[in-house]
């Protein structure tokens, strides 16, 4: 292996960290959620938005990150994110109410969404054609393995209740990755942008934004509230916020811009089963977070027990790709 290969690997295992700590922590708090009901007196519906607020930041600033490094450069986006994400690691680990949690893990998805597109995206700057193959089958890996192991290592850090820190041990042990991260990643990550970056959709991304907390802010609060008016109000306001959101990326894509969601796209014969791959993997993450309190609260399981328990979801995962 020469040294431009041998440093292109490198800097290729710093960007692997990235593509592994988003999904880690999406799934590794499923067995902490018992403990931290206990501590800070979260309410079911807070529970939910520890999970959901991660998710739905994520996935709405998932795509504007990507544009973010085709215009600012990946490397620097991308120890952005991973230091963002360590700072909100540490307030969701010294949390002292549901409310700073919650605040602290919609900041921490907003972080992991600069982080995770850098890598994939370097990819094809990094490594030949020959090699990216390889590199890909590695990045989904990591990715893979991240959720397979996350409930499992969230249980054994609990369980080994690490300078009796109980559930914040799941958030606090990202600290020294990230620095890890940003010790090799600063000489090793080249600088790479995007050949003919767009400007961030801003406005599309608002109303996206928007049309998801009008639907996941009355259904995880509502039922638990019993439904007062404004949550009904939400509800009823986010078909419109959502075609507003549609008419708009379709105006924006006419006007030459680049929209968050590409209309062509739409107009793919392959959007459905992709549409179902992502509902069939939501379906999965809220029956791994409703079994992952039922074993614990119900069945009286330590975190480690139930943290195994999910190793053969994934063993089963890997078999059947």
């Amino acid at each position: 292996m020469t040294t431009s290969s041998t440093r292109r690997w490198s800097a290729f295992a710093v960007l692997l960290v990235g593509a592994f700590l988003p999904p880690l922590d999406f799934f590794i708090v499923n067995v902490a959620l018992p403990s931290i009901q206990s501590t800070l007196h979260a309410s079911a519906a807070e529970l939910q938005l520890v999970i959901s607020g991660y998710a739905a930041a994520y996935a709405v600033f998932l795509i504007t990150g990507g544009r973010l490094g085709d215009l600012f450069g990946r490397r620097r986006i991308f120890l952005i994110g991973v230091t963002g994400f360590g700072l909100t690691s540490v307030i969701c680990g010294l949390a002292t109410s549901p409310a700073v949690l919650i605040l602290g893990r919609v900041l921490q998805g907003l972080s992991a969404a600069a982080m995770a597109p850098q890598g994939l995206a370097s990819i094809h700057a990094l490594f030949p054609e020959k090699e990216r193959a390889r590199a890909l089958g590695l990045y989904g890996a990591a990715v893979g393995l991240a959720a397979v192991a996350a409930q499992a290592l969230g249980g054994a850090l609990i369980v080994a209740d690490i300078f009796h820190l109980t559930w914040r041990v799941v958030f606090l042990i990202n600290l020294p990755v990230v620095v890890a991260v940003l010790i090799f990643g600063l000489p090793l990550l080249p600088d790479v942008r995007g050949d003919s970056p767009s400007p961030v959709d801003r406005t599309g991304v608002l109303l996206c934004a928007l049309t998801l907390s009008l639907l996941i802010v009355p259904l995880v609060e509502g039922r638990e509230l019993g439904w007062p008016w404004w949550a009904c109000a939400m509800l009823i306001a986010c078909p419109i916020a959502g075609v507003a959101f549609c008419k708009y990326e379709v105006a924006y894509a006419r006007r030459g811009g680049m929209p968050l969601i590409s209309v062509e796209l739409i107009r793919r014969p392959g959007l459905l089963s992709g549409l179902s791959g992502v509902l069939f993997f939501y379906v999965v993450s809220a029956f791994f977070l409703t079994f992952s309190v039922y074993l614990q609260a119900a069945l009286g399981m330590s975190p480690l027990e139930t943290g195994l328990v999910f190793l053969p979801f994934g063993v089963g995962a890997f078999i059947g790709r």
